[in-house]
């Protein structure tokens, strides 16, 4: 096998967003406490991660002293950052996020302002074998609010992100990429829009190398997509692609002929109807078109007619069935990636688990406790690597650092 074929699995990591940081502090402490009680539950030495750093610890890293202290962090507690996700802004975990999630979007100054802090932080902290880093980002902001005068706004926030990360490549010799995640109900919410926008961009950005996309595979299940597919359309289509988040989306199979249980499965379905996170459901009518409701509870409230809901619910990725049968993970969505990943030995983007949805599982499917959650983003990280290791993709050497997926 060659260096480029495969992922070693310290290489194997998951994104951070799970555990509630508000600060500098807050970030320090999540890597000293739970980043090195997963990578110690996991054996290793070392380990890469998709770090959240919200905008509040960005803006504190941009300072000499604070940066050094967390590079020699990072350091001593055996995370290699190759990756950041830059997605949620400020509060992930507390209150009521659910579309706020999307603000500051891209039409706005502010998004811009804590995306170069970000690309500023990743460019001093990459490991010295690392050829580049990514970040992920909001794919442009949420479809019910934008108008093509926010469009107009985040494409010119756009060209001067990547004229800035190509200033930032020639000066410092490591290039940032930024990777648009799509998601259910935003402006780039499928595979088709994501074409098309790369083909725009690539039209008028003298700089569009430094854009990419990320690949949520929960997302794209959610909308009803082949995930080989449509990873095959876009990088046909030439979009790069720099970062695969790992996650699985939850998929309601509602019986058609039975009254009773058809409310049963509703019901339990109703726990997972929390107040946090917004959770985008999807169906498919008579005629296969797509239909969406923009919260779980509206599509309780609707979905009469329809025998399978798709919901962006982030459930662990070993989960394949959720309290009753008719409740499971989208785990076909992961083996069509996986599947993908095996096929084309070129392609070799970030792999990062995300999970971020542990703290609110219904109670019975909920970590008891602190450790009991990193044992199961453990759990997890295992078998990510027990896919790629049936798939022939698991080294156990460190040979090369990543390629240039891009």
């Amino acid at each position: 096998m060659s260096a480029a074929s495969g992922w070693t699995a310290p290489q194997v990591g998951y994104c951070s967003n799970v555990h509630p940081t508000r600060d500098l502090a807050g970030l320090r402490a999540s890597i000293e406490q739970h980043f090195q009680g997963v990578r110690r539950l996991r054996g290793l030495d070392a380990q890469d991660s998709g770090l959240w750093i919200c905008a509040r610890a960005a803006t504190e890293l941009q300072h000499e002293p604070a940066r050094a202290h967390f590079l020699q962090l990072l350091h001593s507690s055996g995370l290699r950052l190759t990756s950041l996700n830059g997605f949620p802004y400020g509060e992930f975990h507390q209150g009521a996020v659910k579309a706020e999630v999307y603000l500051p979007n891209w039409a706005d100054p502010q998004r811009l302002a804590y995306s170069l802090d970000l690309a500023h932080i990743l460019a001093h902290a990459l490991p010295t074998d690392c050829r580049h880093g990514v970040i992920s980002t909001v794919p442009l902001g949420y479809a019910a609010t934008w108008t093509p005068t926010l469009q107009e706004r985040a494409d010119e926030h756009l060209s001067q992100l990547t004229a800035a990360l190509a200033s930032l490549h020639r000066e410092t010799g490591k290039k940032i990429v930024f990777c648009l995640e799509m998601e259910p109900d935003c402006v780039l919410e499928n595979t088709e829009q994501a074409i098309a926008f790369f083909q725009r961009r690539q039209a008028l950005d003298p700089n569009h190398d430094y854009l990419a996309l990320c690949f949520d595979v929960c997302h794209q299940a959610v909308m009803f997509e082949d995930c080989y597919q449509s990873l095959d359309r876009l990088r046909q289509a030439r979009v790069p692609i720099g970062k695969v988040q790992l996650s699985n989306a939850m998929i309601c199979r509602l019986p058609a002929n039975d009254e009773r249980r058809r409310e049963q499965v509703l019901n339990t379905l109703a726990t997972f109807a929390e107040i946090t996170y917004l959770h985008q459901v999807k169906a498919l009518d008579a005629q296969g078109l797509r239909v969406a409701w923009p919260d779980l509870p509206a599509a309780l409230e609707g979905c009469a007619g329809f025998n399978e809901l798709r919901i962006h619910f982030h459930v662990p990725l070993f989960s394949e069935q959720l309290l009753l049968p008719e409740l499971s993970g989208s785990q076909a969505a992961l083996a069509q990636t996986f599947d993908y990943l095996a096929a084309h030995s070129e392609f070799r983007p970030v792999l990062e688990v995300e999970t971020y949805s542990w703290g609110v599982l219904p109670p019975s499917l909920r970590p008891a406790t602190e450790h009991a959650q990193l044992e199961g983003i453990a759990a997890e990280l295992r078998w990510v690597e027990d896919q790629l290791r049936q798939r022939g993709l698991l080294q156990w050497l460190v040979q090369e650092a990543y390629a240039d997926a891009l």
